[in-house]
């Protein structure tokens, strides 16, 4: 059952059993986020949401390898036909409503350590204000071994007539062969620090950011995305023939578990057992 937050001109619903997904947001009559379609019994596709939120990784871990302590950790490909595993549990789950007044909703989604050998608890918790939507996430490593942990929010925009600015420093590039993903400065024809028409571009790539806000316009309105310094990277992803486009704050650069950069270059978090990762992002809708 979707259940629905209002506050002012906002309202907020959200589908706990179709991966705690966004399923609307709306400002007056205006949908700030693409809303999804009417569901009917219990299947869903998270693809279709408004937003949804990414745990306890972000992007794609190649071929959904990687070794821990000398062991080596497959996961399953949950993104057919991708051999990668992508975005990890929550989002193709079921979330339990946690906590919930007329403004303000906390879903739960526990991990009990399967392929992915680790237990843990994420929240997402929402707010609405008159004007602004803020989701804090968390994950809480519940095993008794550090944990490698990151989350992201992954929202649908309307293409038609928006400009993107997002205060990008550098650019990761992944190697398909290799899933090796390497950051390189901005180049001016790859920059986003300055408004881009989103119709002109073709994306599916990661950026690390300095301090700001991601700043997206239409000539109706439009939305300010202000996230926590731990939010230090965004995927903006512009697929091709589509209405929609993303623009994702996340905590790390995709199969940063693989990599040998270091942990405050990939962004990755390692959580000791009992320890949280917590975060928030702040949507502000300028009408």
């Amino acid at each position: 059952m979707r259940i629905v937050l209002t506050k002012g001109d906002m309202l907020l619903e959200l589908d706990p059993c179709a991966g705690g997904a966004v399923s609307k947001f709306k400002h007056r009559d205006l949908d700030v986020l693409r809303p999804a379609p009417n569901r009917e019994g219990p299947a869903f596709d998270p693809l279709q949401s408004a937003s949804f939120a990414m745990v306890p990784f972000v992007g794609r871990i190649h071929h959904g390898q990687f070794r821990i302590n000398g062991s080596e950790i497959e996961l399953h490909a949950n993104f057919p036909p991708e051999p990668h595993a992508i975005h990890g549990h929550g989002w193709q789950d079921i979330w339990k409503v946690e906590a919930q007044s007329k403004t303000t909703a906390t879903l739960l989604y526990r991990h009990t350590a399967d392929a992915w050998p680790w237990s843990y608890d994420a929240r997402q918790t929402f707010r609405l204000t008159d004007s602004r939507l803020t989701l804090e996430l968390s994950v809480t490593n519940t095993s008794d071994t550090p944990m490698p942990a990151g989350f992201g929010w992954h929202p649908y925009f309307n293409r038609a007539g928006a400009t993107l600015i997002v205060p990008t420093t550098h650019l990761w590039s992944v190697d398909a062969e290799s899933g090796e993903n390497t950051p390189s400065a901005i180049k001016i024809t790859d920059d986003l620090s300055r408004a881009r028409i989103v119709q002109d571009l073709t994306l599916d790539t990661t950026y690390s950011l300095e301090p700001g806000s991601i700043e997206i316009n239409w000539p109706t309105h439009g939305v300010s995305i202000k996230s926590d310094p731990i939010f230090g990277h965004a995927t903006i992803f512009v697929p091709p023939g589509e209405d929609y486009f993303c623009a994702e704050p996340v905590t790390h650069a995709p199969n940063a578990i693989n990599s040998d950069l270091s942990d405050d270059v990939t962004g990755l978090q390692w959580l000791k057992p009992g320890e949280t990762l917590t975060g928030k992002i702040k949507l502000t809708v300028i009408h």
